[in-house]
């Protein structure tokens, strides 16, 4: 089953744009090699929406994270053998063609016989490093992934020219120009599997080391529905983050968000956003705990911009946004769904009319899961008779008469409105009362 998401909520999320540099995805992209690197941004741009396959590829990170020995990568060894498997001429399995081959490299070596002499030794002891690797993993209580791949690759290596790589006395001129016959030929899908083998388990390896670095915490799947509970939730993109908790489940399945600007809803909303998407990409997550149900996609409009070259006004993008992902509930079902400030593009009274509407008929869905900010307040209270909606507010302390953020998620609706308090202490006001006084 295929994980829906699109590109409005992959840019909300900045799961691969990078904003000053980060993206979500560069906090796990520390593979040494280029394959595996290559292969874990596979893997993080595939999110899966089958629990099984999640578990198992959770259960093989945190196996290989907590492996005392690994195999040695050598990036410039792995760069050099890739260059060399593309060498468009593939030798014959002809002695004579192998011996004058060999002869004219002896006697007149070009840059092609240099490759293929140093790629060559490089490769045969990668691939003798992978077999003893597989040899001392053992072979029970291991993960279904690591058990599959043991197999795999014990089945490439009793090939007939990886068993000759084994038999060899002496790694010397002549053998290596036998062993590129058998790597380049006979044997390419077997060293193509031997390279893939090796840079999953290093893509793999290294997200376990990541969520030891950062202290992420593993998913863990339920068989609940609609249900999404997480303990100290954070946002990896913040130095010293204030971690907060979710709470979804059948019963309340949406989150009604209240609170002033910069009280923190977006940092919060993108926060979970991202938790569910690493979450089905089976990697870890910014957070103490998390528990959920599989779900089948997820939507997010944060930063929804205008659409100027179609003459659209930002409204009527706002309210064909909310179709788009409606008829993706439709489609798929059980998905994941944030919208930040709903209508943010028209009157109050619209805004008011629209949201209301909107957000009390998800509020009745049997499907989905829905996190939903404003800052019209008196939706939640005509809300309020929906069981299904959980009213949030993040809490500020005027105690001052100035705003202080704590950032802390509080159960229930804001009544706190800064907007004037802000606007005075900038001195807004008065400045165009100095300026009214004082024309130039």
């Amino acid at each position: 089953m295929e994980f829906k998401t699109d590109e409005q909520t992959l840019n909300d999320l900045e799961l691969f744009a990078a904003r000053e540099g980060k993206s979500v995805f560069s906090y796990f992209d520390y593979a040494r090699s280029d394959g595996g690197r290559a292969y874990m941004k596979k893997l993080f741009e595939n999110p899966l929406a089958d629990a099984e396959r999640i578990r198992e590829r959770v259960e093989a990170i945190v196996y290989l994270q907590r492996l005392p020995f690994f195999l040695e990568i050598r990036r410039d060894e792995l760069s050099f053998i890739e260059i060399y498997l593309q060498q468009k001429e593939v030798p014959k399995r002809d002695v004579l063609h192998l011996t004058k081959r060999a002869v004219a490299g002896w006697v007149k070596p070009d840059n092609d016989h240099y490759v293929r002499q140093r790629a060559v030794s490089y490769l045969g002891r990668l691939i003798h490093e992978l077999a003893v690797f597989m040899d001392d993993v053992p072979a029970v209580r291991v993960p279904k992934i690591m058990r599959e791949l043991k197999k795999q690759v014990a089945k490439v290596l009793s090939r007939p020219g990886m068993r000759y790589l084994a038999n060899r006395k002496k790694d010397t001129f002549w053998s290596r120009e036998k062993l590129d016959f058998y790597f380049r030929g006979e044997e390419a899908d077997a060293v193509r599997t031997v390279l893939d083998t090796l840079y999953m388990l290093e893509a793999l390896r290294t997200i376990g080391h990541v969520a030891l670095e950062h202290g992420f915490a593993f998913p863990v799947f339920v068989e609940e529905r609609r249900k999404i509970e997480i303990e100290g939730l954070f946002h990896l993109f913040l130095p010293d983050p204030v971690r907060n908790d979710v709470r979804i489940d059948d019963k309340r399945h949406l989150c009604f968000l209240t609170g002033p600007n910069m009280a923190g809803k977006s940092t919060y909303m993108k926060a979970f956003g991202v938790a569910v998407y690493l979450a089905h990409c089976g990697f870890p997550v910014p957070a103490c705990r998390m528990e959920l149900s599989v779900f089948r996609g997820l939507f997010t409009t944060i930063n929804l911009s205008d659409n100027l070259s179609l003459g659209y006004s930002h409204y009527y993008n706002e309210v064909a946004r909310v179709k788009y992902v409606v008829e993706r509930v439709r489609e798929a079902g059980d998905v994941v769904v944030v919208f930040d400030e709903l209508f943010r593009g028209t009157n109050v009274k619209d805004a008011y009319d629209a949201s209301f509407a909107v957000v009390d008929g998800l509020a009745r869905l049997k499907q989905g899961v829905f996190v939903i900010s404003s800052h019209i307040v008196e939706v939640a209270e005509a809300l309020k008779r929906e069981s299904s909606v959980d009213f949030r507010f993040f809490e500020i302390n005027m105690e001052t008469g100035e705003p202080r953020y704590t950032y802390r998620l509080r159960e229930g609706v804001s009544d706190e409105r800064i907007g004037m308090c802000i606007l005075r202490k900038e001195r807004v006001v008065a400045l165009i009362e100095e300026l009214t006084r004082n024309p130039s």
